[in-house]
């Protein structure tokens, strides 16, 4: 067993936020006890945990068996009761304009505190250098009219008429969209954490009516909003609260840096259209730690736009940790793409747990993404999937959206290398645990003329769902149903396959097809 590392994931106020590292994936097989300047606080085995109810600005020693940490909580200036600006926190009244009242009206340094109540309200702007808490007697909801919600244009004007800054988006494009329920817009050190609820209450009877269409009124056509929409601001930090029922992607960073998301629950129903759980997009220096998923679409997407605004503005996804997290239920538990046109690099996941989604580690791409549509340096470790469809895909042919499905994209054979032409490779797993595997334990797609290059396995175990029926590995064009397949791998280069452990697959374990 790994020696226990005890590490800080966030300082807040009133709160802090740790992970054990040890080893094991998502919790520990005990209860562990976690110390306060000496004093036995808490235990649970739980590998990711907060400490609430801190004074701020005051040093702690915390210890989890051997491991030790000295901290010191955040500053805090003032408290902000928005009841004291009109909220009624009834869950009828349209607590809107108070919520916002007390949003400004909080200083530098300042915690906005909502308490005791459910809290009706309508699209919510936050600031820089403040912190939102939402206690654990509180709920937060979003209003069902929606009329309600305002209009975020894709793109701000300069002086002159040009693209002076980037707002709405809709899946990798520049495009109105309505205002999430919280809106973080180019703002830094900000903070929203807590024990209560966020639900915005999207329902097939309002957002989820028409998934693939804008929505029209008064003259304006715009996109579904989210849950948590954050554009283009850093040193933002997510901890404790839990989010549901978000009108499309629950939480959505685009074009910001150094995030942290600890101790959540992001939940959404399974036939809910496109409520992907956490999407960062075109966002560096990003934390994802023992976060709770059970959402309709992907838990995690790692994105970074289409082809359109990778030639306005290239800025990859780089430098992302996403650990000791549970992905229940979704599409896929850690996907990166399809929209990717700006590239992804540098992730690393490890030590997750992963039941019930039809994917497990997932990379989906097709021709047109572009040059710069780049996936390298992604690293899965220490991983445990159960009841998966696949545990590990790779789709170079991914069809989703009228303009995937052509014959561009879904051709087979290889096609010249031009401008849309995206790149795989640097891909490393190791430490893979599969049980109850339907449909296949390693499928890779690549293109014929830009194959995989650079994948390497090292330990990976597989055993079968005997129940298990045929079903497509993933979303491509012509794409057979599979059941019980052991390893396929087409049009890849530099692999490197050892400590496989799989068992019960139908036909040969490993198919190699125009593979170096």
């Amino acid at each position: 067993m790994p020696e226990t590392e005890l590490r800080l994931i966030a300082d807040l106020p009133t709160a802090l936020t740790f992970e054990v590292r040890d080893g094991t994936v998502y919790r520990a097989a005990a209860p562990r006890q976690v110390w306060l300047d000496d004093q036995p606080v808490l235990t649970t085995e739980i590998n990711v945990f907060t400490l609430r109810h801190l004074v701020p600005d005051r040093v702690y020693r915390v210890r989890v068996g051997t491991a030790e940490m000295v901290v010191c909580t955040a500053s805090l200036r003032a408290i902000v009761d928005p009841r004291r600006f009109g909220a009624r926190g009834d869950g009828i009244s349209d607590d809107t304009a108070a919520l916002q009242a007390a949003i400004s009206a909080c200083p530098a340094e300042g915690l906005v505190r909502i308490a005791g109540g459910d809290y009706l309200t309508g699209p919510l702007f936050l600031k820089s250098c403040m912190a939102l808490e939402i206690a654990k007697d509180a709920r937060l909801l979003g209003q069902k009219d929606m009329t309600r919600w305002p209009v975020l244009p894709a793109i701000l004007p300069d002086a002159t008429g040009g693209d002076g800054a980037y707002l709405g988006t809709w899946e990798g494009e520049a495009v109105d969209c309505h205002a999430g329920l919280i809106n973080i817009l180019s703002a830094h050190d900000v903070a929203i954490y807590g024990e209560g609820l966020i639900d915005a209450q999207a329902g097939f009877d309002s957002w989820w009516r028409h998934p693939k269409a804008p929505f029209e009124r008064d003259g304006l056509t715009a996109w579904r909003p989210r849950l948590l929409f954050i554009v283009d601001s850093e040193h933002v930090t997510v901890e404790g609260i839990r989010v549901q029922n978000s009108p499309s992607w629950t939480v959505h960073p685009v074009n910001s840096r150094w995030l942290t998301f600890g101790n959540m629950q992001i939940a959404a129903p399974a036939d809910s259209p496109n409520t992907d759980g956490l999407n960062p997009e075109s966002c560096t220096d990003v934390t994802i730690a023992g976060v709770h998923f059970t959402v309709g679409d992907d838990c995690i997407a790692l994105k970074s736009g289409k082809i359109g605004m990778a030639k306005k503005r290239l800025r990859p996804t780089r430098r992302v940790s996403i650990s000791n997290c549970w992905m229940q239920d979704g599409h896929g538990a850690v996907v990166i793409g399809s929209e990717m046109a700006c590239g992804v690099y540098q992730v690393t996941v490890q030590n997750c747990l992963f039941t019930g989604t039809d994917r497990g580690l997932r990379l989906k791409t097709r021709r047109g993404r572009g040059a710069d549509a780049v996936g390298h340096q992604i690293r899965f470790e220490n991983i445990e999937m159960h009841g998966v469809g696949t545990a590990f895909v790779i789709n170079s042919f991914y069809w989703c959206d009228p303009d995937g499905k052509t014959d561009y994209v879904a051709d087979r054979k290889a096609r010249p290398v031009d401008a849309g032409t995206p790149v795989l490779g640097g891909l490393c797993l190791k430490n893979i645990r599969c049980e109850g595997v339907r449909h296949a334990a390693i499928y890779l797609l690549g293109l014929p003329e830009q194959p995989i290059d650079g994948i390497e396995v090292d330990g990976f175990y597989a055993r079968y769902d005997p129940q298990a029926e045929a079903g497509e590995p993933d979303m491509a064009a012509t794409i057979s149903a599979v059941r019980h397949v052991g390893v396929y791998i087409s049009a890849a280069r530099n692999v490197r396959l050892t400590g496989l452990d799989i068992d019960g697959q139908q036909g040969e374990k490993i198919i190699l097809e125009d593979v170096t």
